[in-house]
């Protein structure tokens, strides 16, 4: 079962990554840039690509990294996503997520977040110092939470043995919001399957240290992503077709699982009971799964198959905003490895073709 598009025409998933990605790009330049009819390209031809092309531009421009276009186009990406899917979600579910709450954007990032900023701490540099309130700071740049989440989530954190608030000596009123091992652990776990990702696209010269959750190299990943949270706040903003699900527990994710399934399976629509071993891993509720599918199909993602409304498939735009959202995630995870890397005077190694 082949989805048509709303104007009839059948449209290559990449035509319409493309165009969602550049939908801030006036006409003319996208025009310019040859992004309405864009041609599969080797590797071999992206030291020709033109900078205007929006895709293929490096998120820190003076940092050679896979791009987002590069990695879109990879003839290995679908065989990649089968990999990202399963791997990336295992470490959202219910059982393994910190606190044992639902996973959802916010949570995430404030996770991440305590993990960077600890590891950009110098005791020396008070600016540097892992407070409530720069914490606070930090995930407000992703924009998906309120001050009370965050504070509640900071409290369960610490119940669980997550996080530890130490008193500061020097000003008692001050508590430092520091990751246990436990957070530590979990995180590697985290970031390990985007470099095993990244490892099925581009074997050489590999990610080796991080896809063995090496410490030293975990923190200094952690401390080069700060450096990114602005870019990673505009890329997942950028996305609009995900925005309804960031803050829906588990809602990313089980829209990640329902594209992956279709796009491995074209012909075959799904029923509600396709999603049972979801249900379950997630810990939701049947109704839950519902408010997720009927957030899909009013945001374009899904359609339903039958009068009845009991089977429905992923559409095309589904299909491109997921492969969109796996393909900034890579990039941004090359970007910090390179990043990491140089500064343990490494080398990452040159983007090999």
């Amino acid at each position: 079962m082949t989805i048509p598009n709303k104007s009839g025409k059948y449209r290559a998933l990449k035509d319409i990554v493309i165009q969602t990605a550049c939908a801030e790009e006036s006409q003319t330049a996208a025009a310019d840039a040859g992004l309405q009819q864009p041609k599969p390209r080797q590797a071999a031809e992206f030291g020709n690509i033109p900078q205007s092309d929006p895709l293929l531009r490096r998120l820190l421009p003076e940092v050679d990294h896979r791009t987002v276009g590069e990695i879109l186009v990879h003839p290995d990406f679908a065989r990649m996503r089968r990999c990202y899917v399963p791997d990336t979600i295992a470490n959202y579910e219910s059982a393994v997520f910190p606190g044992g709450w639902q996973s959802a954007a916010y949570r995430t990032a404030a996770l991440g977040a305590i993990v960077c900023l600890w590891a950009n701490f110098d005791e020396a540099n008070r600016a540097t110092w892992p407070t409530l309130a720069l914490f606070k700071r930090a995930v407000s740049t992703f924009g998906f939470s309120s001050p009370r989440q965050i504070d509640d989530f900071v409290r369960r954190l610490t119940e669980t043995g997550h996080i530890v608030q130490e008193r500061v000596v020097a000003d008692g009123r001050l508590r430092l919001l520091k990751p246990t091992e436990k957070l530590l652990a979990w995180d590697r776990e985290v970031i390990a399957p985007y470099y095993e990702a990244l490892q099925l696209l581009y074997p050489e010269p590999g990610y080796g240290l991080p896809i063995a959750r090496d410490p030293e190299f975990h923190l200094a990943q952690r401390r080069c992503a700060v450096k990114i949270f602005p870019i990673i706040g505009i890329f997942l903003r950028k996305i609009v077709e995900l925005l309804p699900f960031y803050n829906m527990y588990q809602g990313l994710n089980v829209l990640l699982v329902l594209a992956d399934r279709q796009a491995t399976d074209p012909d075959k629509s799904m029923h509600e009971r396709d999603l049972a071993e979801i249900q379950h891993r997630f810990r939701t509720s049947r109704s839950h799964i519902r408010n997720i599918i009927t957030t899909a199909e009013a945001s374009g993602l899904i359609i339903w198959t039958e009068g009845s409304r009991r089977r429905f498939a992923a559409t095309p735009q589904a299909l491109a905003a997921t492969d969109l959202f796996i393909a900034y995630t890579l990039a941004s995870h090359d970007l910090t490895y390179r990043m990491a890397m140089k500064e343990m005077g490494r080398d990452p190694g040159a983007l090999v073709y």
